[in-house]
């Protein structure tokens, strides 16, 4: 039997991240939407699908984002993505939606970094990582900062997702999914 495929989704943010990956090969898309990403999911789950040469039968794990985020983002991701599970019969894991925005970033035994997402009456969604033998570090978990209280070197301003990081931060993620509204 062949490795089953990996669907990624994260949809916390203006941007739809979305990626099916096997091993080392794969296909990840990041697409800016605003506030329209159940139009645009599942079409393109099909057209990453067929990009790879898969069928929705072989995902047989999905690794979604968490947040935080809009209440309404979060949900789009976490109902597609456990009904896909559940007709699927995938295990589902959760990473923190800051975290798979840095991830690419981080460098091992390097400076900590912030990611920011951009929250409503001037406030941001935040958390501080390093990456310390390959694992992600949590310095500080995610919170509500105001803009007085953000650090003063390694901000990440509205960084997307990252299908590929959503993908190898699975081994350090829990199965199942709890949201993280702020």
């Amino acid at each position: 039997m062949e490795a089953v495929w990996t669907l990624t989704l994260d949809t916390a943010t203006p941007y739809l991240a979305l990626g099916l990956f096997r091993g080392e090969e794969g296909v990840g898309r990041v697409v800016r939407l605003g506030r329209r990403h159940e139009e645009v999911l599942f079409p393109l789950l099909d057209e990453v699908l067929a990009e790879v040469g898969a069928r929705r039968e072989e995902i047989g794990a999905l690794v979604l984002g968490t947040g935080p985020g809009s209440y309404t983002g979060l949900r789009i991701a976490l109902a597609a993505g456990l009904g896909v599970a559940l007709a699927q019969g995938a295990r589902v894991y959760g990473v923190s939606s800051l975290l798979a925005a840095c991830w690419p970033f981080l460098e091992e035994g390097g400076p900590p970094l912030t990611p920011l997402f951009t929250a409503r009456n001037r406030l941001y969604y935040g958390a501080t990582y390093a990456k310390r033998e390959g694992k992600p570090l949590v310095l500080s978990p995610p919170r509500k900062l105001k803009a007085e209280e953000l650090p003063q070197t390694g901000l990440l301003l509205d960084p997307p997702p990252d299908p590929w990081a959503l993908y190898a931060l699975q081994p350090f993620a829990q199965e199942g999914v709890e949201p993280l509204y702020l």
